[in-house]
């Protein structure tokens, strides 16, 4: 009888033991698919995707603040600085009408999506 209540109790062990590496093996599973999903959600890719409206205006934001406080630095500089500064002026004048063309460029693609989509709509509508 004695016996027969060990072995009871080592097959329950055994049980419970393999239940509890199911469960961890569950948890381990559903934390990967979180750290994947929260990676995905977050690329900056996804996001210009998701949002491409307001990080366009937050970039010709950080744009604007970024040329400004570099002008007036440069503007306090010394003389000697001055072809240095213009050439750096020259340099951040193209990298600023290069982001807002492509930002441009993302705000058209944007429309031309949506227009597209409510006419795609539109057509399901009369059918």
């Amino acid at each position: 009888m004695a016996k027969e209540k060990l072995s009871d109790l080592e097959k329950k062990k055994k049980e419970l033991e393999q239940e509890l590496a199911n469960i961890q093996n569950g948890l381990d599973k559903s934390i990967d698919e979180v750290k994947e999903g929260v990676s995905t959600s977050i690329a900056p890719r996804n996001l210009v995707k998701k949002y491409p409206l307001p990080i366009v205006g937050a970039s010709v934001v950080v744009g604007f603040l970024l040329g400004s406080s570099r002008k007036n630095s440069s503007s306090s500089s010394s003389k000697t600085y001055s072809s240095r500064s213009q050439s750096d002026s020259a340099i951040s004048k193209e990298i600023k009408r290069m982001l807002a063309k492509k930002g441009l460029s993302l705000v058209l693609d944007y429309i031309d999506n949506k227009v597209a989509a409510l006419k795609e709509k539109g057509r399901e509508a009369e059918d």
